[in-house]
């Protein structure tokens, strides 16, 4: 009792009456004394220590709520890339060669390191720069993200499976072009590492304080290697000038939105490094009439509040059946009008300000509202001095299937209500939204929400939860769902890939224009429209299928042509009968290319010569987009709005008349299906 009267705390039962967090003793801000200590002058983190150039410019990191200037960083420019990218290069041979084992290692001391003292430091920086509530940044957001450091460190000491042979990519850059949390960069860099790769990070000034903690905790314990990990912060576009790099064998965006990252982006998926796009989004959750409102409104208004880490923003829709939307617009408002805004440093704050370099969702908000939509925005409380970033909690009703805030995806407190008439209606509804990431099914009829979930198109999906996330049951969302096995694969070298020559520039792609075709809209369009029912067809009944198609080549064949083995329709058919096999074994929706015997739109061939067809499909925006072959290749400009773009290897299938390498086929089946996590009551995935 002296003790917590010393602290000025309130008495044990006033503590218990309220449940309200104690003083922070001496009231210091570790994040506020770690910047004291570098004088509040950073520097670039490169080969294990810091790097100021003399002479340049000096950029602002600002606080998240009030906008004053915390610490400055020298402006990065191409020199200091070229600095980064000979270190990373010059570290990648003894990282690679030191084995996954003893790479396990180091990642464990920088989990441990980042777990121990300094787990306060880097909670508090990232509530001061990031605006993310301390609550949340110290707690679920880092443990979160020590898992997802952790999963690929098993990997990587045990050997991951199926990928033998493999060698790591080299050089990887990660850009951070907007809103991004510390799981989400975590999982990235995680099995980045893991694969024997070393980084170079690109950072905004706005971002930069976490990230150069971290570069520099990498440090500690001789946790990391010099030269692995590296840090830079820049203004933007600072990533064009690792163009002149053929050494960096990837790059990998964080944050940006679609429309900025068009112009960031070079090269082609078949020449000039790999390219990983953010696939963020918004939360869709369907509330069937069996659910319990108190409990999903409460886990609803606490995602509007603290977006979920690896879905930092987008906001959230409700799609809520008839016989309860009424009843959960009642809930909803009463929690939302009870969120506490304010400091995000302070423990109690629940909302803090909008992330740094997005725009208030006002133009979406005042669109609805025209519409005739109800808009309720809870008041908001005396603010800190300066805090002109703050949006109110905000709930959209009553508004069209066809509004603006339904098509575009906006940052900040904003859930969006919509009234469906059962199940299939809010299946349609949530499978027609664009950029959704995750979905959730409300329903204590626990018979009609696996049905529900299961009709679902997001790859991530939880019944009567809202915040499970694990890198061992699949915890990212959108088109490009990543279990831990792709998260490997992302940044790892098949042995039937060539790696790319780093002494040839890459010369600039011609990009074929389109004059528009409509044979090609309509052959996507049913490709896209018999998609659903052949991905939900039994495997038994695909596998009987390709079974049927593979007598097709055979009853068929003629003279062998010029060039020809005379082995095609064999090979053709060895292949179909594996897939076969295959495709029983396998419980995802494999697609294989057959050349009979499948229903309408499965398969279209299209003639004409395949000069730009990348681009000219791209456009259409598929699910998925293979490349095979230079003439077929695209700009990334073109395809970044792909979900999965593949430049096919000339090698991956083998020579003509001979099986495909050890590994192969499990690689076309990794990129043909995608997961589908679906987390049950109890929190199992």
């Amino acid at each position: 009792m002296a003790a917590l009267a010393a602290l000025g705390a309130s008495p044990v039962p006033e503590i218990f009456a309220t449940m309200e967090e104690g003083p922070i003793p001496g009231e210091i801000n570790p994040g506020e004394a770690w910047l004291e200590s570098h004088g509040r002058s950073l520097g670039h983190f490169v080969d294990g220590t810091w790097l100021k150039a003399a002479g340049r410019t000096s950029l602002e990191c600002q606080e998240a709520t009030t906008g004053r200037t915390v610490a400055t960083v020298p402006a990065g420019d191409s020199s200091d890339v070229a600095v980064a990218v000979a270190a990373a290069k010059a570290a990648a041979e003894a990282w690679a060669g030191l084995g996954g084992p003893q790479r396990g290692q180091r990642l464990t001391r920088l989990a441990a390191t980042l777990a121990g003292d300094r787990r306060g430091t880097m909670g508090a920086l990232l509530a001061l720069a990031g605006g993310r509530p301390l609550c949340r940044t110290l707690g679920a957001d880092l443990d979160l993200g020590l898992r997802l450091l952790q999963v690929p460190v098993a990997g990587a000491q045990l050997g991951p499976p199926g990928l033998e042979g493999w060698t790591p990519l080299g050089v990887v850059a990660v850009v951070l072009g907007g809103p991004c949390s510390l799981p989400a960069l975590l999982w990235k860099l995680g099995p980045l590492l893991a694969m024997g790769n070393t980084a170079l990070v690109l950072s905004s000034p706005a971002a930069a304080p976490p990230l150069l903690l971290l570069g520099e905790l990498s440090g500690e314990g001789a946790a990391l290697p010099p030269g692995v990990l590296n840090v830079l912060a820049g203004p933007p576009g600072l990533c064009r000038a690792l163009r002149t790099h053929p050494e960096v064998t990837s790059v990998t965006f964080l944050g940006a939105p679609q429309e900025e990252l068009e112009a960031l982006v070079w090269g082609s998926p078949c020449r000039g490094p790999r390219l990983g796009c953010p696939r963020g989004g918004r939360v869709v959750v369907i509330v069937l009439d069996s659910a319990d409102l108190d409990s999903a409104a409460a886990a609803i208004a606490a995602t509007a509040a603290a977006p979920l880490a690896l879905f930092p923003w987008g906001g959230c829709v409700v799609l809520a059946q008839d016989a309860v939307v009424a009843a959960l617009e009642r809930r909803l408002r009463a929690r939302l009008g009870g969120l506490r805004l304010g400091d995000p440093t302070d423990p109690k704050t629940e909302v803090g300000p909008l992330p740094p370099g997005t725009r208030p969702p006002e133009g979406v908000v005042q669109e609805a509202r025209e519409e005739g939509a109800q808009v309720f925005q809870a008041p908001l409380p005396p603010l800190p001095e300066g805090g002109r970033r703050f949006y109110p909690p905000t709930l959209i009703s009553g508004v069209a299937p066809t509004s603006r805030c339904l098509r575009e995806p906006a940052p900040g407190p904003l859930l969006v209500l919509l009234s469906v008439r059962g199940p299939t209606e809010a299946v349609a509804l949530a499978s027609a939204l664009p950029q959704t990431a995750a979905a959730a099914v409300w329903a204590q009829d626990i018979t009609v929400a696996l049905d529900t979930a299961d009709r679902l198109p997001q790859g991530l999906v939880w019944l009567n939860a809202l915040d499970l996330l694990d890198p061992s049951g699949g915890c990212a969302g959108g088109a490009a769902d990543t279990d831990l096995d792709e998260a490997l694969r992302e940044f790892g070298c098949p042995p039937w890939e060539q790696p790319s020559k780093v002494d040839e520039l890459l010369s600039p792609l011609v990009t074929v224009d389109d004059p528009g075709d409509p044979e090609l809209a309509q052959a996507v369009a049913a490709a896209r429209g018999a998609a659903p029912g052949w991905g939900r067809l039994p495997r038994a009944s695909r596998a009987r299928v390709l079974r049927g198609a593979s007598a097709a080549p055979a009853g068929g064949r003629g003279a062998p042509e010029d060039g020809d083995n005379g082995d095609t329709a064999g090979g053709l058919q060895r292949a179909l009968l594996r897939w076969a096999v295959r495709v029983e074994r396998a419980g995802g929706a494999v697609q294989a290319l057959v050349a009979a015997g499948l229903p309408g739109g499965v398969l279209t061939v299209l003639p004409g010569n395949s000069r730009g067809s990348g681009s000219r499909l791209a456009r259409h925006h598929p699910d998925g987009l293979w490349l095979c072959g230079g003439d077929a290749d695209c700009d990334w400009a073109s395809a970044a709005s792909v979900p999965r773009v593949w430049g096919v290897p000339a090698g991956l299938l083998g020579a003509p008349g001979q099986d495909p390498p050890p590994g192969a086929e499990r690689e076309l089946e990794l990129r043909c299906t995608r997961p589908h996590c679906l987390w049950l009551p109890g929190g199992a995935p």
